[in-house]
């Protein structure tokens, strides 16, 4: 049988048995519930369901996401599950079930991955609407909330927000410097940029949240400060997010992001985190596990 032939064979094998394993709801697929704001003015917030990663083997990969032309969301929807039904949960605790079906097209870039909510029951909701969760528009928006097409919510490690003793803060202020020695800001009314020769109590902490299993993940912000080589000279820096292992010891993480949820959502025993992209122009999700070891990343574009 000639290479080709059979490289092929595999390749087709692989892409079939891949959308069996799918479409027969046995691989664990994680959407969050999304409260989307509308596409003009005066449209209101419509409840969806955006398909964003799967488990492969012992490894989470996201679903594409990234559609550079209009063909490409006439046609991608095809890569999606036609049908889900979702475990809707919040901090360990299932909140309900609802149904989603994947449209035969999406109509906008950031609508890439959105399944509209067939039934009519009840869609699950926490709190009340806010722009902290609007994206990169600002809407006015309900949190999102991590949905499973599997029955598993639990969390494991018990990830809670923490108050880190003085100590701890001062760990992470010093590797925010190491990561980040040379920073700028803007002169005032001038659009140039200067060195930013800021102090390490300057490097405020946002938020932290702990497990039960001596991990930390912290949010640091730091006002004015500008990345240097920002050729446009007034964009400030996203807060930084770091994690901290049970032996202290401190390492970078991301940016332009905020944790949505923590939780087994494949029913190894460990927790995975779950995290919103809130950029410029830019909304998706991360998922971190293998204690921060890997992570898959679901990434859109607004326009």
């Amino acid at each position: 049988m000639p290479r080709h032939f059979l490289t092929r064979s595999i390749l087709i094998f692989l892409a079939l048995t891949s959308a069996a394993v799918i479409a027969t709801g046995q691989a664990v697929v994680l959407g969050v519930l999304e409260d989307v704001p509308g596409a003009y003015a005066g449209e209101p917030n419509s409840r969806q369901v955006r398909v964003v990663f799967r488990k492969v083997g012992k490894e989470w990969e996201a679903f594409p996401s990234s559609c550079p032309d209009q063909s490409c969301l006439k046609t991608i929807s095809s890569q999606y599950p036609s049908e889900s039904v979702w475990t809707i949960s919040f901090d360990g605790r299932n909140l309900g079930q609802v149904t989603g079906q994947t449209p035969k097209e999406f109509g906008y870039y950031s609508h890439v991955g959105l399944q509209q909510i067939r039934d009519g029951g009840p869609v699950p909701t926490i709190g009340k609407r806010s722009t902290e969760y609007g994206g990169f528009g600002e809407a006015s928006a309900y949190r999102p909330l991590v949905a499973n097409s599997k029955p598993y919510f639990n969390d494991p490690e018990s990830w809670k927000p923490s108050q880190p003793p003085a100590d701890f803060v001062k760990l992470l202020r010093e590797q925010f410097r190491q990561r980040f020695p040379k920073l700028c800001k803007s002169k005032h009314d001038q659009g140039e940029l200067e060195p930013f020769l800021y102090r390490d109590e300057d490097v405020k902490l946002v938020k932290a949240y702990a497990s039960n299993r001596g991990w930390t993940v912290a949010r640091l912000h730091l006002a004015e400060a500008i990345d240097c080589e920002d050729v446009e000279a007034g964009f400030e820096i996203n807060d930084k997010w770091f994690t901290v292992d049970p032996q202290r010891l401190v390492r970078y993480l991301d940016d332009g992001i905020w944790l949505v949820d923590a939780g087994d959502y494949d029913n190894d025993g460990q927790s995975e985190l779950v995290f919103s992209i809130d950029d410029y122009n830019r909304g998706g999700y991360k998922i971190f596990y293998d204690n921060f070891k890997k992570h898959a990343t679901f990434k859109f574009s607004y326009h």
